[in-house]
């Protein structure tokens, strides 16, 4: 009887197991009316996703979002819109653009990723990067292009899209080498225009782009200065200012040419001033700042003296920061040098293949010979920025002999260095 208990409590519970065990239809906890994600791909420190091509290769990339079964995924470039799905897979001019990732609901929610996309040339590319604060352009005028392999380029095309479909005008190249090519601009309406290379063969390579101002710019130098001292102003079609005015001080005393104005800073308070210029016939010159073109801009008087403005991507020897020792020679030994730098996000790459600034970052300040001032060191999240040193005796002597201070290094943009 004992035997038979045994079974039946056996068998009850094996019934229990299997029961317990029985596959149970999968229960979806999406909804339409949840609020999307974007998973994938990841945000840097920065917040923002920065992508890397090389031609002639095209850009692949995916997202995974949430609630994926009621979500559509758009691919924006430069506001345009270029690919519609979890998935792309298509080719662009070199160039850099901005990149913008929406995810839409059924239900109308909505979320986006931003950040840039840069495609860079082929090794034997003609190829011209536009300058970090871009360029800016006026009718009528000269203008150089800079970068590689430009004995290749025999026209430029303007045009409204990044493929060169909406072509504005094709220009004329005046004269080449392989680093530089000259061109006139063209009279054009006020705005941003794709600018592309075109070879004997016709094939078409990206630029970038160039913006047309139809007025005079300044582009550099406006933004500080240091009273009753030399100020120039760089930018285009100066030739006619007539006049600075910070704050309520109008300085009529200026030489003026094509790309400079030049005349001695006013004896305003350290602070942050207002800056506007005028041309002979009364029009206003545009300042070129993160806000636009702007007929007033900020102008700041610091206790520090500036040296050097860059920006300048390190690259050790290949690229490093140079002040000549006539130009050190006025700081006096105690004074405090300041470098002002970036640190290049994590996985950000050079213009050419190869150029990559995710390994380490490391600042050098020696002469001209490679003689150290201090020893290299690494820059990390706690490094302060601006970053100081007093300038001894014993550095001014090394300066002195050695015909500059340096300033070498690896994943950073030296932006300024001063003294005070």
């Amino acid at each position: 009887m004992k035997t038979n208990k045994f079974w039946l409590v056996a068998a009850l519970t094996a019934t229990f197991v299997l029961a317990g065990c029985e596959k149970e239809t999968p229960f979806d906890t999406q909804s339409q009316d949840d609020q999307p994600r974007i998973l994938v791909p990841y945000e840097t420190k920065d917040g923002q996703i920065h992508s890397t091509v090389y031609n002639p290769a095209p850009y692949v990339d995916s997202v995974i979002v949430t609630p994926s079964a009621y979500t559509t995924v758009y691919w924006y470039v430069d506001k345009v819109l270029v690919n519609t799905g979890t998935k792309i897979n298509m080719n662009f001019p070199t160039g850099t653009y901005d990149l913008l990732i929406e995810a839409v609901t059924t239900t109308g929610k909505r979320t986006t990723r931003t950040g840039d996309l840069s495609v860079r040339p082929a090794d034997t590319d003609p190829a011209s990067p536009a300058p970090a604060a871009g360029r800016h352009l006026v009718p009528n005028t000269s203008a150089t292009l800079s970068g590689a392999n430009l004995t290749q380029v025999k026209k430029l095309i303007l045009s409204r899209d990044m493929y060169s479909e909406d072509t504005v005008c094709t220009i004329a190249v005046s004269t080449t080498d392989d680093a530089s090519l000259t061109f006139n601009v063209p009279a054009l309406p006020d705005g941003k225009y794709y600018l592309r290379l075109q070879d004997a063969e016709g094939h078409i390579y990206g630029a970038d782009v160039i913006e047309i101002h139809n007025a005079s710019v300044a582009l550099s130098g406006f933004s500080e200065l240091t009273p009753n001292k030399e100020w120039v102003i760089t930018g285009v079609d100066l030739a006619n200012v007539a006049s600075v005015k910070v704050d309520e001080i109008t300085i009529t005393e200026l030489v003026a040419t094509e790309t400079t104005v030049t005349l001695t800073a006013p004896d305003v308070a350290v602070g942050e001033h207002t800056v506007s210029m005028k041309n002979n016939d009364g029009s206003d010159v545009l300042f070129i700042t993160e806000e636009g073109a702007v007929a007033q801009a900020k102008t700041v008087v610091s206790e520090e003296t500036t040296l050097w403005t860059g920006p300048n991507y390190l690259l050790w020897n290949e690229n490093r920061v140079r002040i000549e020792s006539s130009d050190m020679a006025q700081v006096p030994a105690g004074a405090v040098i300041f470098i002002y730098y970036e640190k290049l996000p994590a996985g950000h790459e050079g213009y050419y293949e190869g150029d990559k600034y995710n390994e380490y970052w490391k600042m050098k300040v020696m002469t001209a010979w490679w003689t150290d001032l201090f020893p290299e060191f690494e820059v990390t999240d706690e490094t302060a920025n601006p970053y100081s040193f007093t300038y001894t005796e014993d550095m001014k002597a090394k300066v002195d002999e050695q015909n500059a201070l340096s300033v070498a290094g690896w994943g950073l943009n030296i932006n300024k260095i001063t003294y005070k």
